[in-house]
């Protein structure tokens, strides 16, 4: 098991991959502080199908996100205005 380490750490030693996280922390905006890194993968199905390790576990990528989520959803759609 890894040693605990910050965002910018695994971001740093894992650039554009998925990670699964335990015994983490939180910030009060819903970002990762900092945890312990049990899987890694450039594929989020690999990271994803590994076996549960019985903790809590956080999932993250640390790349850039292309997601346009609802924001682009509700461009195209009547029911919604953005301001």
């Amino acid at each position: 098991m890894t040693e605990k380490m910050t965002w910018e750490e695994m971001v740093k030693a894992f650039p554009d991959e998925w990670i699964r996280v335990i015994d983490y922390e939180m910030d009060e905006k819903g970002g990762l502080k900092c945890g312990r890194v049990v899987y890694h993968s450039r594929s989020k199905h690999i990271a994803y199908s590994q076996p549960l390790t019985g903790q809590s576990e956080a999932f993250w990528y640390t790349g850039e996100s292309t997601f346009s989520g609802l924001r682009s959803h509700a461009e195209n759609d009547q029911h919604f205005s953005i301001i």
